[in-house]
């Protein structure tokens, strides 16, 4: 029998049952914080993410525009850190 890591079956398994996009949506749940860094972390409320939309509750107004203009580069940062086309759009209310 070969050998195979538990992270490589645990993936294929999510991957056969359909719950990849699943999966890779609660990654970039996580990478958040590490992706955009402490402050704008700490001045984030909810981050969510649906079908490709993810959705972030900004507490300071001046963030708010500072981030939706620079809306395709965190994108890209968000894509790139968990490997793939994942987050299409982003919502900052």
């Amino acid at each position: 029998m070969e050998e195979q890591r538990i992270s490589d079956l645990i993936r294929q398994f999510v991957a056969r049952n359909g719950k990849d996009e699943l999966f890779q949506e609660r990654k970039v749940l996580d990478l958040w914080p590490s992706v955009m860094g402490d402050y704008i972390a700490k001045n984030t409320g909810k981050v969510s993410i649906k079908q490709g939309v993810l959705y972030v509750k900004v507490l300071n107004a001046a963030l708010r525009f500072e981030l939706n203009a620079s809306r395709s580069l965190i994108i890209k940062k968000l894509n790139d850190a968990v490997g793939g086309e994942v987050v299409k759009s982003i919502v900052f209310n």
